[in-house]
């Protein structure tokens, strides 16, 4: 799991690209090698070991998959279904998303460090041991999702609901915050400080 080569090219440290020696900004085919990638991710089973950082995605419909130990760094992702999916061990680091429906999905350990996020929908969603840390989060909600032990840390957070969560070890110390509800969430079992941030 997540053996990920790096890009042949020289001088390069991107990951390689899915079935490739090389990364899509390097490889001799992307458009054929975008379109091989996306079938993959469409497949009914879902996707185990996929590295297809840099994607760029628009109105794809991949709900009610299964993806494991997949790599989607650097990917934009716009009117992307994600509906009751699952991801084991997947990275989202410095994506962006827009207009994106993850409701109901199951995302455990997955990283979405320093992406952005807007009009993003995670509601009724298992967020664990997630983290957000450094992400740019505007008009999104979180409502009704168990965020057990994940983190918010040093990112800019606004105009977001995270209503009737459980945020029992959440690490929530963003840079900036406006505009956030937190009605009929645990907030007390959150940590709040970076004076508590490793206890």
């Amino acid at each position: 799991m997540h053996d990920f080569q790096r890009c042949s090219e020289p001088g390069c440290s991107s990951l390689c690209f899915h079935g490739s020696a090389r990364c899509l900004a390097h490889h001799p085919d992307p458009a054929a090698a975008l379109a091989a990638v996306q079938a993959v991710l469409l497949e009914e089973n879902g996707a185990k070991d996929v590295s297809a950082a840099g994607i760029s995605v628009e109105g794809m419909d991949l709900s009610r998959r299964k993806f494991i130990g997949c790599s989607f760094i650097g990917s934009s992702f716009k009117n992307v279904l994600f509906t009751g999916s699952t991801f084991l061990l997947c990275f989202f680091d410095r994506s962006y998303f827009e207009a994106c429906d993850f409701s109901g999905a199951n995302v455990q350990f997955g990283s979405f460090g320093g992406s952005e996020l807007v009009n993003v929908s995670f509601e009724n969603a298992e967020l664990i041991h997630c983290n957000f840390d450094g992400s740019k989060i505007r008009e999104t909600t979180f409502n009704g999702s168990n965020l057990y032990d994940s983190r918010f840390i040093r990112g800019e957070i606004d105009g977001c609901d995270f209503e009737n969560c459980d945020l029992k070890r959440v690490y929530f110390i963003p840079a900036r915050q406006g505009r956030v509800s937190f009605k009929g969430s645990n907030t007390m079992e959150a940590i709040r400080d970076l004076e508590h941030l490793y206890l």
